[in-house]
């Protein structure tokens, strides 16, 4: 069991580590992908969220570890109801933008003249389109922020393999979120690698604060942040 919890406290430590070699080798394949707009892009990134919304709901079902509670320095509110909903909200929004963008929707909507389509394309086109895919990007709302029953059992064989899985995917997420803003070519500079990083920051540290709330470890927290500060870099 100690050595068991040992491994557990360097587990985000080594998937770190594997998002930060993945981050080197994959990320320019990923941008140049993603700078094609396309509809195979929007099949991957919708994939890719799937897996990505498992992972944070198995984050979640793990049970905490025992002294959690007494020695977690994150801040209360961090884990709050209303705190996870507005950054699911804010997540949920930026991924339905961005699919709108593979689809090639925010160049076209320009081009196109709502006074030949009928009723029904146009709305099709401006409202329900665009509306569809913000619904279904919001059922990250309720991964991240409704009541969950913890049934993975630390004493559980699946522990840690169902723990890795989780926050290799979520790096893996955060893996194809580096890309695509890279491919977008809006950030620059040193200001546009501090706008990468509190973008980043508002999407992808969720889980990880879920993580760490269960399993508090400064190493840990450290660890992402080195993680973000890398791919904000690599946005630029």
């Amino acid at each position: 069991m100690k050595q068991k919890q040992r491994f557990l406290m360097i587990l985000p430590l080594l998937v770190d580590a594997v998002g930060a070699a993945g981050i080197i080798l994959l990320l320019p394949t990923l941008s140049t992908q993603f700078a094609e707009l396309s509809t195979i892009n929007v099949l991957i990134l919708s994939g890719a969220f799937v897996l990505y919304c498992t992972a944070v709901y198995l984050i979640r079902k793990l049970e905490p570890n025992a002294d959690a509670e007494r020695i977690s320095r994150l801040p209360a509110w961090l884990t709050t109801t209303l705190t996870m909903r507005l950054l699911a909200i804010f997540f949920a929004l930026t991924l339905a933008v961005v699919l709108l963008w593979q689809f090639g929707y925010w160049d076209s909507i320009f081009v196109v003249d709502d006074r030949v389509l009928g009723a029904g394309e146009s709305a099709s086109f401006f409202v329900y389109g665009p509306g569809a895919w913000i619904g279904a990007a919001l059922f990250y709302v309720l991964v991240l922020s409704a009541s969950v029953r913890v049934t993975i059992e630390e004493v559980s064989r699946n522990y840690v393999g169902l723990a890795l899985l989780g926050l290799l995917v979520v790096n893996g997420m955060l893996l194809m979120g580096t890309a695509v803003l890279q491919a977008t070519n809006l950030f620059s500079g040193w200001l546009g690698a501090i706008g990468a990083f509190v973008l980043l920051l508002l999407l992808f540290a969720p889980p990880r604060v879920w993580y760490l709330s269960k399993r508090p470890s400064l190493l840990a927290a450290l660890s992402y942040l080195a993680l973000l500060l890398l791919c904000a870099w690599q946005v630029v």
